[in-house]
């Protein structure tokens, strides 16, 4: 009876010790622990790893000693039940930001940097869970999309998702240059897709829109500089009448030389 029972213990041990060297922990993601730990526990479905023991002890064996004293009481002084779900509840609630400061990243800080379009909404997505309307958050992703895309994008009624496929269309056809600048190519490539012809088509308005501005300026200009000649004109012709003739004209009882009235008349 000794021997079956030695096997099976045997058989139980190594279970235990393949178990341990299939998971491979990857380092603690400080920004974003649930994300850290769910990943972590597919892998303990995909090991058979189901007893809490060692959950709690594959995580104390494998994250950051810097990170494990936070949590240093739980460490010294282990729960009797329910030790994973503690520490991983503990670093969760110490590493995840709070409400606040997840609605202060989504309203002032992210940015959209080198990532894609669909990358930032994703981002701007799990910072706002299910505190923030798809309205709010459509405006405040739009918001930080270059100006050019944002005036393609608002025309649609799509929803986010596809909003964000179609975003990413644009960045895929247009230099990021072409998007944050002014800087207009009209010459459209002979395979030219719908986009291409998009983009094309709001480029050509601003260089529309910056020639109608420099033209009004252009006008403006010669019509003051108009003004500005003829009051000299004018100015220059009084300067050279006497006081009489420019205050009497051909009334003047009297003249002052120098004066010009004579030879204008």
């Amino acid at each position: 009876m000794t021997e079956p029972s030695d096997s099976s213990d045997g058989k139980a041990v190594s279970h235990s010790e393949v178990s341990r060297i299939a998971v491979k922990v990857p380092p603690f993601w400080r920004e974003n622990p649930a994300i850290w730990f769910s990943q972590l526990e597919s892998q303990f479905v995909t090991s058979g790893i189901v007893q809490d023991s060692t959950k709690y002890h594959t995580v104390v064996a494998s994250v950051q000693t810097e990170i494990l004293s936070q949590v240093s009481d739980i460490i010294t002084s282990p729960p009797n039940d329910d030790m994973y779900k503690k520490l991983k509840e503990r670093l969760i609630n110490i590493f995840s930001d709070s409400e606040e400061r997840r609605l202060k990243k989504l309203l002032q800080d992210v940015e959209l940097g080198d990532k894609r379009p669909s990358m930032l909404l994703r981002q701007m997505q799990d910072l706002a869970g299910n505190r923030v309307g798809d309205e709010l958050l459509r405006s405040l992703w739009l918001q930080r999309l270059p100006t050019q895309m944002q005036a393609i994008l608002t025309t649609s009624s799509d929803d986010l998702n596809k909003l964000s496929i179609m975003a990413d269309k644009i960045a895929d056809v247009t230099s990021g240059s072409e998007i944050c600048s002014n800087h207009v190519k009209t010459k459209v490539p002979e395979t030219s897709t719908p986009n291409d012809c998009i983009s094309n088509l709001q480029a050509q308005i601003s260089e529309l829109s910056l020639r109608i501005d420099r033209m009004s300026q252009f006008r403006r200009s010669r019509s003051m500089s108009r003004r500005n000649n003829y009051r000299a004109r004018s100015a220059s012709r009084r300067d050279q009448m006497c006081w009489y003739h420019f205050r009497f004209r051909e009334n003047a009882k009297k003249c002052v030389p120098p004066c010009s009235y004579k030879q204008e008349n």
